[in-house]
């Protein structure tokens, strides 16, 4: 149900991106990786980019990593949440939660939407969740005016699998790199 929950949020904030005005000229966007060492390029369309919220103490990062027409295929999707700025050159680790609403959670979850549109997560807190590997960290290498770069990996699990955790099978990505355009929201 959780799941359901985050896949919902993450759809939400990748739909919110097309209500946004682009200007004209635009640098060449983009994202690679690697899916269990098969490296996958994509120039990102005018969806993309990476925004930050900040609510109260909260602070949270929506990366949206999205090409082509289909929103759900070939796209990576990613929040963050924390309660203090995003500092350049930080890795920041799944695994170290947050508390949300007097719950612990993870601080980063990561879906992966393949060319087929398949959905792959990690959103699962070890430590709530026994034999769960779920796990993903980011950091950002460098602000610009134009957008952030930056850089991603994580040990994602097929969403509809029901299998017990420590019996899913693994889908690795490696070598995450990324230059998004930024936007900023104070709600």
């Amino acid at each position: 149900m959780k799941n359901i929950g985050l896949s919902l949020l993450l759809l939400i904030a990748l739909f919110s991106f097309s209500s946004c005005e682009k200007e004209e000229p635009r640098p060449d966007y983009y994202y690679s990786f690697k899916v269990n060492g098969v490296l996958k390029e994509f120039k990102a369309n005018n969806d993309a980019g990476v925004t930050f919220l900040e609510r109260g103490n909260l602070r949270v990062a929506l990366f949206n990593m999205v090409s082509g027409d289909v929103a759900s295929k070939n796209a990576v999707i990613m929040s963050f949440r924390n309660t203090e700025q995003i500092q350049l050159g930080l890795r920041y680790i799944m695994q170290n939660p947050i508390s949300v609403n007097g719950t612990l959670s993870p601080s980063i979850a990561l879906v992966y939407f393949d060319e087929n549109g398949k959905e792959f997560g990690a959103t699962l807190l070890q430590s709530s969740n026994p034999g769960a590997f779920d796990d993903c960290s980011f950091k950002i290498t460098q602000f610009t005016t134009e957008g952030s770069v930056g850089e991603f990996e994580g040990v994602l699990f097929d969403q509809g699998d029901t299998r017990p955790l420590d019996q899913r099978t693994p889908l690795i990505i490696t070598e995450g790199k990324f230059f998004l355009p930024n936007f900023v929201s104070t709600v």
